[in-house]
């Protein structure tokens, strides 16, 4: 195999490997957010837990997609970003949930 088709092969793989992490870390966002709208109904005022854990991660999430797509258009490594900010949106949420409790 050459220079070119290795390369090839792994633009391929970060390719696919950052099209996957988009839209796990959209989808994740979604989950998190509406997971973290039902502790609106606690009779405690948790708005901080919500806007942690249900913005934030959406936040994280758009951020994430756009600089993965930014570095695949330049050609760099790109599944760093969404892999990065479904850890950051899972890592606040968490942060959120310590919260609302």
């Amino acid at each position: 195999m050459t220079g070119g088709a290795a390369a090839a092969e792994r633009r391929t793989g970060d390719l696919v490997a950052t099209l996957l992490l988009i839209g796990f870390s959209v989808g994740a966002a979604v989950v998190l957010f509406f997971v973290s709208l039902l502790w609106a109904i606690g009779t405690y005022d948790n708005t901080l837990a919500i806007v942690l854990g249900g913005y934030l991660p959406l936040a994280f999430a758009v951020i994430g997609a756009v600089a993965g797509i930014v570095a695949l258009s330049r050609k760099h490594t790109a599944f760093w970003y969404p892999l990065i900010a479904l850890v950051l949106s899972i890592v606040v949420w968490l942060i959120a949930a310590a919260i609302a409790r």
